[in-house]
């Protein structure tokens, strides 16, 4: 019971110091922001040159009216003698429905012979070039679908018809 009469004074004990007085170095804080904003604009600055370059590669496309895009066309088909058949009013009714589509809004390319007959009656054009233009697009299908042979006075004649369809139906447009 002797350590309770004597106690021993304890030595590892120590009083609270008190608080250290911290200085704040803010030269550091200055190049710290200093560096994150010359980065910022060299980073901004990067940015806007590359989308300034990537609009330079767009490459502008003209518009080509219905017209000369047909006719551009139907001229690779002049060739008539030494193309076969099924390919030669393929590519016709394709190059005329492309045409109808473009020129009066019907959706021609989708639809097929039957559907587009009467939206024909609709459009404003001549009697007779509509009246030849029914008959071209029912004589096409037996070529295209079930073989029937063509000659090729009649492919020429197809040819020029259409050609002639287009020059007469273009879109006059409106100088001034």
């Amino acid at each position: 019971m002797q350590a309770i009469d004597n106690p021993v004074p304890m030595t590892d004990i120590h009083d609270i110091k008190p608080l250290e007085i911290l200085t704040v170095d803010w030269s550091l804080l200055v190049y710290i922001l200093g560096a994150v904003l010359i980065l910022a604009i060299i980073g901004a600055a990067i940015y806007y040159w590359k989308k300034s370059q990537n609009r330079k590669r767009i490459p502008v496309e003209v518009p080509v009216l219905p017209h000369e895009a047909a006719l551009r066309l139907l001229d690779a088909l002049a060739d008539v003698e030494n193309m076969d058949a099924k390919a030669f009013y393929f590519s016709l009714s394709n190059i005329l429905r492309a045409y109808i589509q473009a020129r009066y809004g019907i959706n021609a390319l989708e639809m097929t012979t039957e559907e587009l007959l009467p939206k024909i009656d609709i459009l404003d054009i001549n009697k007779e070039i509509h009246l030849e233009l029914k008959a071209l697009l029912r004589s096409t299908d037996p070529v295209k679908f079930a073989g029937v042979p063509a000659a090729v006075i009649k492919m020429r004649q197809d040819l020029a018809f259409v050609r002639n369809f287009v020059k007469q139906t273009e879109e006059k447009l409106a100088v001034g």
